[in-house]
C-alpha cells in the first residue's frame, strides 16, 4: 500500500495556483519552484548537521589524565571513553626514552613524585595475584585460562624521537559506578614504567620503576 506524502510537504515544494502560473508565466514558476526546492534542501542539510554534531558530542572523552614525570614535566595524555564493550583508552606520550614501556592503571588517584608509589598497586578488581602478573610480563603473554589484571594495557613502543601512542579496550572496566570504575571513590591513576619484559630503557634503572604518572579525572 502506497503512503501519500503529508500535505505540508507538498506545500513546501508547490503552492496553490501553480498550474495557472505554469500556463501564464513558465519562467516565473521555475524561479519560484527553485526557491522552494532550495529551502527544502537547506532544511535537510540542517537536520544532517545536527545529527553530526550529536555524534561528535558523544565521542568526547569521559575522563582524561595528564601524565607527568618526576620533574613535573608533562610527558603524555590519556583519554578514556565509555563504550558498550568497555573503556577505550588512547595514550599519547612524548619525551620518553626509546623502547617498550609497561603501562598500568593503578588503584589510587595520587601521583606524588619522585617515585609515584602513592598511586598504590595495580588496579585489579578481579584480584589476580601479583606473582602471576609479573610472570606474564616476563613472558610478554598471558597464560591460557588465566585472567590478566583488568587495568593492564599493552606495552607502549616509544620511537627514537621520544613519541609513542597506543589504543586499547578494557572490557572489565567502566567509567560508571561499582568496584570496576576508574572514577571510583579515591580515584585511579595511570603509570608508565621504565621498561618492559625485563629490559629497561634507562641505564641503571630497574624496568619496573615508575617514571611517569597521571591522575584519571572526569
Amino acid at each position: 500500500m502506497r503512503r501519500e506524502a503529508p500535505q505540508f510537504f507538498w506545500k513546501i515544494v508547490f503552492f496553490e495556483g501553480s498550474d495557472r502560473m505554469i500556463n501564464q508565466n513558465p519562467n516565473n514558476f521555475q524561479s519560484r519552484f527553485s526557491s522552494k526546492f532550495a529551502i527544502l534542501l537547506s532544511c535537510v542539510a540542517l537536520a544532517t548537521m545536527g545529527s553530526t554534531v550529536a555524534i561528535a558530542q558523544t565521542a568526547k572523552p569521559n575522563a582524561t589524565a595528564n601524565i607527568f614525570n618526576f620533574k613535573g614535566e608533562r610527558v603524555g595524555t590519556a583519554t578514556f571513553i565509555q563504550t558498550p564493550l568497555g573503556v577505550k583508552v588512547t595514550l599519547q606520550v612524548q619525551k620518553l626514552a626509546q623502547g617498550e614501556h609497561m603501562v598500568h592503571l593503578h588503584e589510587k588517584g595520587k601521583c606524588d613524585a619522585p617515585d609515584f608509589k602513592t598511586s598504590g598497586d595495580h588496579f585489579n578488581p578481579v584480584d589476580m595475584d601479583d606473582e602471576h602478573h609479573d610472570r606474564m610480563q616476563m613472558q610478554n603473554k598471558h597464560e591460557e585460562g588465566k585472567q590478566k589484571p583488568a587495568g593492564d594495557l599493552p606495552n607502549i613502543k616509544v620511537k627514537q624521537d621520544g613519541n609513542g601512542s597506543l589504543t586499547a579496550l578494557l572490557p572489565e572496566l567502566t567509567l560508571g559506578t561499582g568496584k570496576n570504575s576508574l572514577l571510583k571513590q579515591g580515584g585511579t591513576s595511570i603509570i608508565i614504567h621504565a621498561g618492559a619484559n625485563g629490559k629497561s630503557t634507562i641505564p641503571n634503572v630497574d624496568y619496573k620503576t615508575r617514571i611517569a604518572c597521571g591522575i584519571i579525572k572526569p
